[in-house]
């Protein structure tokens, strides 16, 4: 009988994040989710309606990219796993809104603040590509 060598199994290079920052996220995306909340009672926070739709729309997305980058381990895989959810994003998003504005749901508004409002989604996705959330860093080495 000859003994068959079994092959290394490759080692997971990136570290599993702790309990932690699972629950600091939850805390953060609760406390967003309150902001939204607060959002439903129009006699005490008297805001317009293109800042409401603004906030949420801001909060949304936010809230997307930390679910993403956190609890889908974006932050922690391949850079072209982040690169197709921000692309999916930054499609989305103007779709949504230019189909918004052809039904109507947003009358008079000025094409600025229109235009605005889709350029949310570009300014999150920015800066969440900023951080160095490109996934785990390529083993240069031969073994």
């Amino acid at each position: 009988m000859t003994a068959t060598a079994h092959p290394v199994e490759a080692e997971d290079h990136h570290e599993h994040v702790s309990d932690w920052v699972y629950i600091k996220i939850a805390l953060i995306l609760a406390f967003l989710t309150a902001i939204e909340v607060f959002t439903y009672f129009e006699s005490v926070h008297k805001m317009s309606d293109e800042l409401l739709i603004i906030v949420l729309s801001t909060l949304m997305v936010v809230k997307f990219f930390f679910v993403a980058a956190y609890f889908m381990h974006l932050k922690y895989d391949n850079a072209i796993f982040t690169k197709m959810i921000v692309a999916g994003m930054l499609i989305a998003y103007p779709v949504y809104c230019v189909f918004a504005f052809a039904m109507g749901w947003l009358p008079g508004w000025n094409v600025f603040v229109k235009i605005g409002l889709m350029a949310i989604p570009p300014i999150v996705a920015g800066a969440w590509l900023m951080f160095d959330w490109n996934g785990p860093k390529e083993d240069t080495e031969a073994h």
